[in-house]
């Protein structure tokens, strides 16, 4: 469903005289693109980005996971395969993804 183009933005003719400039205002709502209705604006877009990240490595990581331990379950494999270690491989590449975005979120610069 698509927003009505007349209806999505709020823009008045209001104008504030200031040393004889005029100044339009926009009011009732911000301008905002597809990004923006997604994850915010300001510091929300930073912290919906991290969550986001955050929670898609969790996923994904434990998906991967899930799958390498059920085939190892039912698909007889060769003995020199360790489904630990298959494990242990998927999660060292997710494991600095989230320790970087936590440190991003709760780092000192702000």
């Amino acid at each position: 469903m698509k927003p009505d183009s007349d209806s999505y933005f709020t823009f008045t003719d209001n104008t504030v005289e200031d040393s004889d400039k005029k100044k339009p205002k926009v009011t009732d709502k911000h301008l905002v693109g597809k990004i923006g209705t997604q994850i915010g604006t300001g510091s929300n877009a930073k912290d919906s980005f991290i969550w986001m990240t955050i929670t898609w490595s969790f996923y994904i990581s434990t998906g991967l996971s899930i799958a390498l331990f059920i085939k190892s379950c039912f698909v007889p494999a060769d003995v020199s395969v360790n489904v630990m270690t298959q494990i242990k491989d998927i999660w060292s590449i997710f494991t600095p993804i989230i320790t970087l975005a936590l440190g991003y979120a709760f780092g000192k610069g702000q």
